[in-house]
């Protein structure tokens, strides 16, 4: 997107300056990643990861709130999607855990805590899994993939051949973003099929398996998880905090009723989860 026109409409829906304070691009391995960082210097620290499709404008509600609220928060996009660039390699748990950890690094931040989106989610677990000296105390999952193989299923039966990156771009409250990306951004297609194929939307039991006992930052500090989910999520069903659950007793589970799969930026849901957030985090 940093080569397109500023007057092009992908720019015009996500704007470079969405967020307060800019934004900065950071040289990592796999290439620029495009990030934003705000709110109070002397804030709790939080990290936002965004799902598999829509970059980080699906913070744009509820990023400022917690900022708003004393958090010092770090979005970011993901790799292939939005400002950030498509490396040509598998996107993969390992690459977008890594992604974050490399991030928080150029920008000196030695710990956060963590929230992720849908397949945010996913990369949530495996950053927390792989890095909890990374992680300041807690992780949240909010409509989280992980263990979705019956979801995917469901999904293409569902669909009669339709392809699964096809009915995720149908969700209506970024629909022009997605299909602007995947018409103007040469590497946005690929790595979201790359996402679908090996990404961390499933197979992800012994990840989160390892989060029920797990100890972050100096080992001393027992992970506190929560977990939100919409009753009527059509895209990651209910069941599967549940299946989350199941793997770590200890998560709270907070259920927003009615809520759908976009319950982060749909306008009745999306400040209960900011609430929510407000209340775990601090």
């Amino acid at each position: 997107m940093e080569a397109l026109p500023e007057d092009s409409p992908i720019r015009k829906i996500y704007p470079e300056d969405l967020f307060p304070n800019g934004s900065s691009y950071a040289p990592l391995p796999h290439g620029r990643v495009r990030y934003w960082i705000f709110g109070p210097e002397d804030g709790i620290k939080v990290a936002l990861i965004h799902g598999i499709s829509t970059p980080g404008v699906t913070w744009r509600e509820i990023g400022p709130y917690l900022a708003e609220r004393g958090f010092r928060v770090l979005i970011y996009d993901l790799y292939g999607k939005g400002y950030s660039e498509a490396p040509k390699t598998a996107c993969d748990g390992t690459l977008f855990a890594t992604q974050l950890a490399l991030l928080m690094q150029y920008v000196r931040w030695d710990a956060a805590h963590i929230v992720g989106f849908s397949m945010g989610g996913g990369i949530a677990a495996a950053f927390t899994a792989s890095f909890p000296y990374l992680v300041t105390g807690k992780t949240v999952f909010i409509s989280s993939a992980g263990l979705i193989e019956v979801l995917c299923q469901t999904m293409a039966a569902g669909l009669a051949g339709t392809d699964t990156i096809t009915y995720i771009q149908r969700s209506p409250s970024t629909l022009p973003l997605r299909e602007l990306q995947a018409s103007e951004l040469p590497g946005y297609t690929r790595s979201l099929q790359s996402c679908f194929d090996v990404g961390p939307i499933r197979g992800l039991q012994s990840t989160f398996d390892k989060l029920a006992n797990l100890s972050v930052r100096a080992k001393n500090t027992p992970l506190q998880i929560l977990i939100i989910h919409g009753t009527n999520d059509e895209i990651v069903p209910y069941e599967e905090a549940n299946k989350i659950n199941a793997r770590i007793p200890h998560a709270e589970l907070f259920t927003v009723e009615g809520a759908f799969h976009d319950l982060v930026l749909r306008e009745e849901h999306w400040k209960v989860v900011a609430e929510a957030l407000d209340r775990f985090l601090k």
